[in-house]
């Protein structure tokens, strides 16, 4: 064996040194590695994440859709009483009342809300479901207004031992009906909207 050959033979116990080009390629792969794992990581959670707020924005979808479904039931009839009320044509009062939507949900808007996922969800449409869900609320503030006003007004009665003059109550709240009919018209065209904007998302 020549002197040549024994240079170039690798001595398992004293390896020879890496030089700095070795380090840094070693180092450089290390960090690319890293790098592509944490990208990896980062695509799969945001997908997770878009999936999660696709279910959420059904979710809503739904949630409105009976909220129309209701409003699409009670306005009508709000809409005949108020109108009964203003030209004096209601012969029984009692018979016909002003039955505000209370029922109307905001659960799927509150859970989105609260689970961070609207950063998956168009910006636009962000916004156009808390103007909607802001007037929901806006709405139900002012039914419940009016339902503690009713109630309040019964317990009085009942208390001096009077009747509830129906006509003279519903007089006494026509500008209130009028009020929450308007707002139930226009609730009912916000809601057709987004629907059709969560259709087209």
């Amino acid at each position: 064996m020549n002197e040549n050959t024994k240079e170039k033979t690798t001595d398992p116990i004293h390896p020879q040194p890496r030089t700095l080009k070795q380090m840094a390629l070693e180092v450089f792969s290390i960090v690319v590695g890293v790098l592509l794992a944490l990208a990896v990581s980062e695509w799969q959670e945001d997908r997770s994440n878009t999936e999660k707020a696709g279910v959420a924005l059904a979710n809503i979808r739904a949630e409105l859709q009976s909220n129309l479904d209701l409003l699409e039931v009670i306005h009508p009839n709000n809409s005949q009483v108020v109108e009964s009320i203003s030209s004096d044509e209601t012969e029984n009062p009692e018979d016909e009342s002003v039955v505000p939507g209370v029922q109307m949900r905001s659960s799927a808007w509150q859970t989105l809300a609260g689970t961070g996922l609207s950063n998956f969800i168009d910006y636009d449409l962000l916004i156009e479901l808390s103007q909607l869900y802001s007037m929901i609320d806006v709405y139900k503030q002012t039914a419940y207004g009016f339902i503690n006003a009713n109630m309040s007004l019964v317990a009085t009665s009942t208390a001096m031992d009077r009747e509830v003059d129906n006509e003279r109550f519903a007089e006494n709240f026509l500008d209130f009906f009028q009020m929450l009919v308007q707002i139930e018209a226009v609730l009912i065209e916000a809601h057709e909207k987004t629907i059709r904007s969560i259709d087209e998302a």
